[in-house]
């Protein structure tokens, strides 16, 4: 199928990163998803070059390295830099005052959900339940439970804010 490892992860880098950097994007800023992209499929390059034959679902495999990117990331914003937001969903200057508020408690809502659901609603954006049962472990059954739960507890919080537009 490919000449060798690096045919495979050019392909890989053409196919998935505008997938991926919009995965990142929906939670950081520009800056850090390009970088958090690059961490991704530097991950990726050093896993296929050692690793080639073992992958099965491409595509499963290289968002469950970009979810473990992103929970490195979190934990370090975490640790070094308690008082800073680590999710930035929209970029402010071009929002009007409505979606502003609109953006802000989506972004509140989003942060006060767990690990677990704000991974499962950022993946269920690009993958199907089948590929996220395999990022966690559980059946496409089981990932589309967790995600309806974890819809559900995004919209609880979200109706708590008081700001309506």
């Amino acid at each position: 199928m490919y000449a060798n490892s690096a045919e495979r992860f050019d392909e890989l880098w053409h196919r998935f990163r505008p997938r991926i950097f919009a995965y990142f994007r929906r939670q950081f800023d520009s800056e850090t998803a390009e970088d958090l992209c690059q961490q991704t499929f530097l991950k990726a390059w050093k896993y296929i070059s050692s690793h080639e034959n073992t992958i099965r679902n491409e595509k499963s495999w290289i968002f469950a390295i970009a979810s473990n990117v992103k929970n490195d990331h979190i934990r370090y914003v975490q640790l070094y830099r308690m008082n800073s937001s680590y999710v930035d969903l929209y970029e402010t200057d071009t929002l009007t005052e409505c979606n502003l508020d609109e953006s802000l408690c989506l972004q509140k809502a989003f942060e006060k959900l767990t690990e677990e659901e704000k991974q499962l609603l950022s993946m269920a954006q690009y993958l199907k339940s089948s590929e996220i049962g395999s990022v966690f472990g559980i059946s496409a059954s089981g990932a589309r439970n967790r995600i309806q739960k974890a819809k559900e507890s995004l919209n609880k919080i979200l109706s708590e804010f008081e700001i309506n537009c």
